[in-house]
């Protein structure tokens, strides 16, 4: 039966063939929409186009051509390298012989299902990773969102499909697994690294240092140039960024401004200095462009980077961290110290603070029942059971209580009585405590109350 009521959906259900013999439900409120809905699916199959170009296009034909394309196009070639060994890795030789027309989702659901079953080349003992299966799965998309734009195939099998919320894809990496797949130093360890690079590797050592307290991207950093520095203010701006060897955009495309800690500001004054009496011992005269130059004073290779840093962490019997870990270090280690998210987020570069949630939720200082209790105001407190208040408040409510004169009286004419009253003022604002000025003369906390607040005092 092509129609029938569906009791769970309190609606009516209806199936058709399109024109590749796939079967599809929809649901309607009536019976004759019903109709009217299925009759206009299959119409629209009846009608179907041909598809444009080589009816007969396997999915390998259209990924060479678009792999090609690539190359003219605004993507970074970091992007372009990685889509290519993506594909050439692991969807030529499963999907790649398969036809455009014939490929169904079916075909992807059981390629990924063989890919999370994988034993990794570069581990030997490994599945491959959860990021790794959904890196796979996003470049065969993007792959056939393409030949879908070219009206090659009517859907994209590759992508995504609508889930009920809480059900997770093919693919998908959930943002626990995200945050497993970061890896920050702890404060000892970074610190054991540094030390070790500042003895065996001091030549990279304001590069590692530079990438620690910043949290810039490393080729941001390789495109840093002297110019870019304000040692005055301590600011770095960051606007440019190497990606295969080659200068362009940040990986977002904006520009910002982070800040110089004062150990990263004498050490980039020092490679500065030495920078400039190697310019004239040489005769090259001044200083180039650049901030991090290889030997030959050309820009930093990232895997030559990527080895010196990990020679300089077995130096300091530091394993399980890689370059961009010193990224990660910079985020973790200023969210656990309770910097804003917000400052931690403009340094990185993120566009909204929410994405460095996303990243780093987990290194966020745990909830303290103390919190809640900065809540209470003076006189819950101030009561029998009133909890004792630290050392280091009571030092602010005296210092307030002792404030001269001249700052609580500015025409220095009131009387004693006066004075003693701006002062008890000074104090409960000093304290956190508002009442209201405009009838403070008429306050009278309870019998017992004020003489427990200027006890504290004593």
């Amino acid at each position: 039966m092509a129609i029938w009521w569906n009791e769970a959906r309190g609606k009516y259900e209806y199936d058709w063939e399109d024109a590749a013999k796939v079967r599809h439900r929809g649901y309607a409120r009536t019976k004759g929409e019903a109709e009217r809905l299925r009759a206009e699916k299959m119409v629209e199959a009846s009608k179907a186009t041909e598809l444009l170009g080589d009816p007969d296009q396997t999915v390998a034909d259209f990924a060479n051509q678009w792999l090609k394309r690539l190359k003219n196009s605004d993507l970074k070639p970091s992007t372009i390298d990685n889509y290519s060994r993506l594909y050439k890795g692991h969807i030529a030789a499963a999907i790649g012989p398969i036809r455009l027309r014939n490929l169904r989702r079916t075909h992807i659901r059981e390629f990924l299902n063989t890919k999370r079953e994988q034993i990794s080349a570069t581990d030997g003992t490994k599945k491959l990773s959860k990021n790794t299966v959904r890196l796979i799965r996003a470049t065969l998309s993007v792959i056939l969102g393409e030949a879908l734009d070219d009206e090659l195939i009517k859907t994209n099998p590759a992508a995504i499909p609508s889930r009920r919320r809480g059900k997770k894809g093919d693919g998908t990496m959930s943002a626990g697994d995200r945050q497993k797949a970061i890896r920050p130093s702890s404060d000892h360890e970074l610190a054991k690294v540094l030390e070790a690079a500042s003895e065996h590797d001091p030549e990279y050592h304001p590069l590692f240092l530079l990438l620690a307290r910043t949290g810039m991207r490393p080729g941001e950093a390789f495109a840093l140039q002297w110019t870019d520095l304000n040692f005055t203010k301590r600011k770095i701006l960051v606007e440019r960024a190497f990606s295969d060897g080659e200068l362009g955009t940040t990986k977002t495309g904006g520009v910002r401004n982070v800040d110089m800690s004062q150990e990263l500001a004498l050490a980039i004054t020092g490679l500065y200095r030495k920078r400039e009496a190697h310019a004239v011992k040489s005769g090259a005269g001044a200083v180039g462009d650049l901030v991090f130059i290889n030997r030959v004073g050309n820009p930093m290779d990232i895997s030559r980077v990527r080895k010196r840093f990990i020679r300089v962490l077995k130096k300091a019997g530091v394993s399980g961290h890689r370059l961009y870990d010193l990224r990660h270090t910079f985020a973790t280690s200023l969210l656990a110290k309770n910097a804003p998210i917000t400052y931690v987020a403009a340094q990185l570069g993120h566009a909204k603070p929410t994405t460095t949630l996303q990243h780093y939720a987990r290194w966020l200082p745990q909830a303290d029942a103390g919190f809640v209790d900065r809540l209470d105001s003076f006189w819950h407190q101030s009561g029998t059971n009133r909890p004792r208040q630290p050392a280091s408040e009571v030092l602010e409510i005296k210092k307030a209580a002792s404030m001269k004169d001249s700052f609580c009286e500015p025409s220095g004419t009131r009387t004693r009585a006066q004075t003693s009253k701006t002062q008890v003022k000074s104090v409960f604002f000093a304290s956190g405590i508002c009442p209201d000025v405009a009838n403070f003369g008429h306050f009278a906390p309870p019998r017992g109350k004020l003489t427990s607040f200027m006890t504290t005092l004593n």
